[in-house]
């Protein structure tokens, strides 16, 4: 039977991705330099997780992106009103009765602190951020299911820090996908934080800095389309794979938005640092590809 675990993390343990659960209590906001952890065998998503009775101390800057046996990855798009707002400078009647989803694979996640964060020259253009929720489904292959059962198949949440190459001369219009496709590109962690810490619709502040200044606030209680209806939507004639990870949407305060589609967008050096409520911070430095 497995053991019952809250607050996951993942890291290198004798050479080989592993989980463990925080020791210590925590609700949110950052973690220690270094801190001890339970060491599992297993994963959430196979609902396997099992204590070894072994201790660790972990480095935070170490730390893994706190999900495996990712099948796909799920962006959700124009699921803040305030964002599809500010994007109407670009495309007018963007609201839609559904959620806007597209796809991306699972090679794109990332280890929550990056401090050389790669910038391809073709994502260069206008590179912007956007602080997210995510979540990862369980072990079970999801056809045509309803929104209450969506709720039953979500393990838990953590942060994501979705950096958008924005469109331009180089990548034209609608070139979004393959932009954040690369390898090791999108931030994800540090915590798997369990459904049951944080509710099956989790209502969480969500804050996104750059160069320590606040340029995104929010609280996922607006996104358009809750967690257990982007899934549901998600399943319609199509099987979601088990362990699929899903990002939730973006609040408004791209730069490139608040610019009208001008500017350059993040530079060499600049930080940018997402915090979500009860969820923690992860925090990425980019360098651009000379």
């Amino acid at each position: 039977m497995a053991d019952t675990w809250t607050h996951l993390v993942r890291f290198y343990h004798h050479a080989v991705p592993t989980f463990g659960q925080l020791v210590d209590a925590f609700n949110g906001g950052e973690l220690p330099d270094t801190f001890k952890v339970k060491v599992a065998s297993g994963d959430p998503v196979n609902a396997t997780i099992k204590y070894t009775g072994e201790v660790v101390e972990v480095v935070k800057k170490e730390l893994l992106a706190p999900m495996a046996n990712c099948s796909m990855v799920i962006n959700t798009g124009l699921n803040y009103r305030d964002h599809i707002e500010e994007s109407q400078f670009s495309v007018p009647d963007l609201a839609a009765p559904i959620p806007y989803i597209f796809y991306r694979p699972p090679e794109s996640i990332a280890a929550p602190f990056k401090d050389n964060h790669k910038v391809y020259k073709v994502q260069q253009e206008c590179l912007d951020y956007e602080g997210e929720m995510v979540f990862q489904t369980d072990r079970f292959p999801l056809k045509d299911i309803s929104v209450e059962e969506a709720k039953k198949h979500i393990i838990g949440f953590s942060v994501g820090s979705d950096f958008s190459p924005r469109p331009g001369k180089v990548l034209g219009r609608m070139n979004f996908i393959y932009s954040k496709a690369f390898d090791d590109w999108t931030p994800v962690g540090p915590v798997l934080v369990n459904a049951s810490v944080v509710g099956e619709l989790p209502h969480l502040d969500l804050k996104t800095t750059v160069n320590g200044k606040v340029e995104q606030s929010s609280n996922t209680k607006n996104m358009i389309f809750n967690v257990a209806e982007i899934l549901s939507n998600m399943s319609v004639g199509h099987t979601v794979a088990p362990g699929t990870v899903v990002f939730s949407g973006t609040c408004s305060g791209g730069v490139w938005f608040r610019n009208e589609g001008k500017g350059s967008g993040l530079q060499t050096g600049d930080t940018v640092q997402v915090e979500i409520e009860k969820l923690g911070i992860l925090r990425t430095t980019v360098v651009l590809d000379k």
